[in-house]
């Protein structure tokens, strides 16, 4: 049952509060460290030349990867997974479960859907009267199916999948870059207040304030970063490091990686020049992504035309179909 319209306005204002207090956090530590520590404490103007410039350029890209984060909407599928309103009308009509599962079997043939729910049936939204593409999720805070679903950000009031996941990898190398920045140049001050040298009371707390919060953050920032690294590095969501996905002939939890290098690049793309930049570089269009086959064990290296080495052998779909392919080595 759909809440009220006054509701629904109340849940936004209280999704934004999280929002809110990163970026008072982010304005005060801009404040903090450019006023208090770099114009009031530094006396060496090299010193603060340099440690502004550091510290502009990591504010800088922290802030455009938390920008681009937060505002990228996330994907839904495309209209060719919707049932039309000849099948909608079909589906509705059939009352026993099985004629349900046949009808939505029957039309996911024209469709790239691998993944099955673990019962065996065909991912189906109730909510969008869809059928889910692979990796693909419904999300209850944003009332819709997105498209290669990590998770829900409470932080940053927005689901993280196939549309913004590398700013968010990008937006988590950022803020941990610039918590450590802030540590490492802080620090030796910080040292000198704990110690009594220092003693403006109000620049005091502020620079303790800062390193502390700073430091806290960082070794939060540090355990994500490293999480969300593997993976990337293990092609998995974390929807799918808590539940593995389930395909026709059973539950695969390696199904989508296709080595370190191929996964990197899905996110990132292959132009090297826009992997440290938030702009979008992903590779396919987030509805069908590459299955990891199982090599037999009578795989065996061959030279091809090219002269370089392949494998060639029977490979197994998850489907259960076998076919021969040659992969370059």
């Amino acid at each position: 049952m759909p809440l009220p319209a006054c509701l629904r306005r109340c849940a936004r204002l209280l999704y934004c509060i999280p929002v809110t207090i990163i970026i008072m956090v982010v304005m005060w530590s801009y404040y903090a460290y450019v006023v208090h520590f770099c114009w009031i404490l530094l006396t060496c103007a090299t010193q603060r030349v340099v440690f502004l410039c550091l510290f502009h350029m990591c504010f800088g890209m922290f802030s455009w990867s938390f920008w681009k984060t937060l505002s990228t909407p996330p994907s839904s599928p495309s209209v060719e997974f919707q049932l039309s309103s000849s099948d909608s009308l079909l589906y509705e009509q059939e009352h026993g479960g099985m004629e349900k599962s046949q009808i939505l079997l029957e039309i996911s043939q024209k469709l790239p859907v691998h993944t099955r729910t673990a019962a065996r049936a065909i991912r189906f939204c109730h909510h969008c009267q869809l059928i889910k593409p692979d990796r693909c999720h419904h999300c209850s805070v944003c009332q819709m199916c997105v498209l290669k679903m990590d998770h829900h950000c409470p932080w940053l009031n927005n689901c993280i999948g196939f549309s913004n996941y590398k700013f968010f990898m990008l937006f988590l190398l950022y803020s941990l870059l610039y918590c450590l920045l802030i540590v490492t140049t802080v620090t030796p001050t910080f040292i000198q207040l704990w110690l009594g040298k220092l003693f403006d009371s109000c620049v005091k707390l502020h620079v303790l304030f800062l390193t502390l919060v700073s430091g806290m953050f960082a070794v939060t920032l540090c355990f994500l970063l490293f999480f969300h690294i593997w993976l990337l590095t293990s092609n998995k969501t974390t929807l799918e490091w808590l539940s593995v996905p389930f395909f026709a002939d059973g539950p695969a939890s390696e199904a989508f990686d296709v080595g370190v290098q191929a996964n990197f690049l899905q996110v990132f793309g292959k132009k090297k020049s826009l992997w440290p930049l938030p702009v979008s570089s992903s590779q396919g269009d987030g509805h069908s992504f590459p299955l990891r086959w199982q090599m037999s064990s009578h795989s065996h290296s061959v030279m091809n035309g090219n002269g370089h080495y392949a494998m060639e052998g029977s490979v197994v779909s998850p489907e259960g179909v076998s076919v021969t392919v040659a992969l370059d080595d």
